[in-house]
This record gives C-alpha cells, sequence and structure tokens, in this order.
C-alpha cells in the first residue's frame, strides 16, 4: 500500500510527540511506501526519516482557510494524492478539514468535544460557554465530514465519540511516554533544581487554561495557612508571567522552569517526589505513563477520564477544591507506604497502556484493516 502520513496540520503540543514517535518506525513497515506530509514543527523528524528507504518526506504545513473549511479540498495535498498514487490517508490528530478522496482515518484528541459535563465549562461566563458550544459543534462537523474511521487514545473517549458518531467506528489506541526515557544515551541534564529539603511537586506542561495550573497559587496558600512547617514546591514548565499575577507571596513555593526540551524531561522527573496533574478535560496526558516509567507517585484529579487512564495508580482530588488538592499533597507526602504503593501499581498500570511499537503496530494494522474491507465492500457491489 500507498499510505499518506498526514500531520501538516500540528504546531504543538502532544500531538507533535505522537507524530515523532510513530514517524521514527515507519521503517519497520518496509512492505508498505509511506508519504509522510509534516508541518514545519517537526523539522527535526524529517531529519530523522528522510533516510528511510521506504518513506518520501514533504514539508508542507496546511492552511486553514475558508475554501478549504467549507469545501473540503486542499490543491496541495491532493496533488500529492494524485502524484504519489495514495491508497489511505492517516491524519494523526484531526479535524484536518482537508478531505482527501480516498480512505481517510484520523486520530481524535478533541476531549472539549465530549466531555461536555467536565467542571472545566462550569467555571465559564455565560458567554464564554456559548462560544465554546459554538466552537465544539464547529469541530463535530468538521470530524464527522472528514474522515471515514477514527481512532482515540483513551477507551473512555471512545465510548464518548461512538455516541456523538452515529455508528462510525473508532478504536482505541493509546498513547505512551516519548522513547527517550528508554533511551538513558538522549537524556541530558542542563537543568539542576536548586537544592531543597522538602518536598518537589512537578507537571510538565503548557499553560492551557484546562490544565487549571491556576488552583496551585490558593493550594499553596492553603498549605502555608495549615501545615506552616511543610516544607514543599511547585515545579512547572511554564514562565512565571503565566501563572502568578499580584501574588509574589506564592513565589517561594513555585520554580519556572519554561519551556523544557524533551531530552530533560527524565533528569526533572529524577528530581521529584511527586508528579501531579490538576488537568480539568484530557483525552490523554503523557504526564501519567512518564511518571509511572520514573517511579513517581501521581496525585490528579478525581474525574472520570484520568481514572480510565490512571486506574488505582493515582490519589485523587476534588478538581475545583485547592484544599482538597492541599490535602492530597500533605496525606502523599508524609505518607511513605502510599507512595511506594502508588508507584508499584504504577508499574502495574503501565502494562496496560500501548508502547509505541504497540502502538505504530496497531495504527498501521487499523490502516490496512479498513482498507481491504472498503475495497471488499468496492468489489462486492460491482458483482
Amino acid at each position: 500500500m500507498r499510505i499518506l502520513i498526514n500531520a501538516s496540520n500540528l504546531k504543538k503540543g502532544g500531538g507533535l510527540q505522537v507524530a515523532d514517535s510513530f514517524c521514527c518506525l515507519l521503517n519497520q513497515y518496509e512492505r508498505h511506501r509511506f508519504v509522510v506530509v509534516l508541518s514545519h514543527y517537526l523539522a527535526t523528524t524529517a531529519k530523522q526519516i528522510e533516510k528511510y528507504s521506504n518513506v518520501k518526506v514533504i514539508m508542507y504545513d496546511m492552511p486553514k482557510n475558508i475554501r478549504t473549511f467549507f469545501t473540503g479540498r486542499d490543491m496541495q495535498m491532493d496533488s500529492i494524492v494524485e502524484k504519489e498514487g495514495v491508497d489511505a490517508v492517516f491524519t494523526i490528530f484531526g479535524p484536518s478539514l482537508w478531505i482527501p478522496k480516498v480512505l481517510h482515518i484520523s486520530g481524535f484528541a478533541r476531549a472539549h468535544c465530549v466531555l461536555k459535563d467536565s467542571p472545566y465549562f462550569t467555571r465559564m461566563r455565560w458567554n464564554e460557554r456559548l462560544m465554546s458550544d459554538f466552537d465544539r459543534e464547529l469541530l463535530l462537523w468538521a470530524f464527522k465530514r472528514c474522515a471515514n474511521v477514527y481512532f482515540t487514545e483513551n477507551e473512555y473517549i471512545s465510548t464518548k465519540l461512538r455516541s456523538i458518531l452515529n455508528g462510525k467506528t473508532v478504536y482505541t489506541v493509546t498513547n505512551y511516554y516519548n522513547q527517550v526515557f528508554d533511551d538513558y544515551a538522549r537524556w541530558t541534564d542542563g537543568i539542576n533544581l536548586p537544592q531543597f529539603n522538602g518536598i518537589t511537586l512537578l507537571t510538565i506542561s503548557a499553560n492551557y487554561p484546562h490544565k487549571n495550573l491556576s488552583i496551585i497559587i490558593p493550594t499553596v496558600h492553603y498549605l502555608k495557612e495549615k501545615y506552616p512547617d511543610f516544607s514543599f514546591r511547585f515545579v512547572l514548565t511554564i514562565d512565571k508571567e503565566n501563572l502568578v499575577s499580584g501574588d509574589d507571596s506564592a513565589l517561594s513555593n513555585i520554580v519556572f522552569l519554561g519551556k523544557v526540551p524533551l531530552t530533560e524531561c527524565p533528569h526533572l522527573y529524577e528530581q521529584s517526589d511527586i508528579v501531579f496533574s490538576s488537568s480539568l478535560l484530557e483525552c490523554f496526558t503523557a504526564v501519567y505513563p512518564e511518571a509511572m516509567r520514573m517511579g513517581k507517585p501521581i496525585i490528579t484529579t478525581d474525574l472520570n477520564f484520568s481514572r480510565s487512564l490512571c486506574g488505582d495508580a493515582a490519589l485523587y482530588y476534588d478538581a475545583l477544591s485547592p484544599a482538597a488538592f492541599g490535602e492530597a499533597i500533605y496525606k502523599l507526602a508524609n505518607d511513605d507506604l502510599l507512595r511506594n504503593e502508588l508507584v508499584e501499581k504504577g508499574k502495574k498500570q503501565l502494562t496496560n497502556y500501548d508502547t509505541y511499537e504497540a502502538r505504530a503496530d496497531k495504527l498501521i494494522s487499523i490502516v490496512e484493516k479498513e482498507y481491504m474491507q472498503r475495497n471488499n465492500n468496492l468489489n462486492s457491489r460491482y458483482k
């Protein structure tokens, strides 16, 4: 088969890591020829895979314009499909807006579209919620029209999506930690946290609104007021101005690193005691398997998506309550037995995820299966 891998629409977030991880394994599938269309944000990936004998790399940033949105056509992508004799298109994460004239399988990672009951929405003003509802309906419309088959990274999300897409096929193929976590030679240790005699809490995340990092400030105040002798700090991979505004009293308990390269992440985990995720809305977050891989206990929000991903390998708290978050932190920090228990459960929970090799196998198998089934259905019509 000639398969077009479409990552031309990826610009930020975890999708870039998934694209890199998946594309770097394409040389293992020599039975197929791949045309890989990458945005310039994946230039490093392009350099890695352009040497593969079964891969052709094309750099292209698919624009978001009115014409593509309404017609589903992109002249560059249509030309590639025709010129390269593409049999199927696999968009790593959609919606692509572009509607290929061949079988199209798309990844889905837009939690906003399916988790309408998230507390993330309850905090919005009425006009913000109205705009959010409008955006959600546009995204769902785009997803429904641009692809034939879908996959998500969380069975809970797949179940939600199936109910919305009215019978369309939705597979589940989980995410995982990036290969760098198993390649010690690539680890770097350029970021060394200041010496500290206390508990270090880490999350590796951008400051998107749904990540709810703003809960950290009132949580710091809660802990300092209720447990004045408790020594703790939060380590964040964002800039200070993204979080603190007119509240300098919390700064002594927060370390701001800004964006960090992937190769530095394992060393940051090594320097931490607890990993947390305050997110209110996710299809998947690599923080969970990364923490499990690095042997760190997890504190996270008590929501369905997080329980689906962590099982009993996390300590959960009421997602919008700084007091509940603070109590969870204090409890875990002072209970060695519980920390060790969560670490061991994390190791077991990690086996429920698809490894990066298993993920690639499953995704390629989905393309093969759906292509054969589509061809069989087409042939049967003409018998």
